[in-house]
């Protein structure tokens, strides 16, 4: 979770119209490693797709994580 300097540090790119596209980028990118996960030929390639999919997840909830620490304001 964010602390309340992150989120202010993050505003101006989260509130960017052209976030959205990134969003939907990272989200394709997060499906592509899912297939990659399930077709993972060694325990260290399957490591390290867990590892990107746990970005990914990351920053797929910036936004909302952004959005929950200014209405709680903390």
């Amino acid at each position: 979770m964010l602390n309340n300097k992150q989120a202010k540090n993050l505003a101006p790119l989260i509130n960017n119209k052209e976030w959205e596209r990134l969003e939907e980028y990272l989200a394709e990118v997060r499906e592509w490693t899912i297939r990659a996960v399930v077709t993972a030929q060694s325990e260290s390639e399957l490591r390290q797709l867990q590892g990107k999919l746990a970005l990914l997840e990351t920053l797929l909830q910036l936004k909302n994580n952004h959005i929950e620490v200014i209405k709680n304001g903390n």
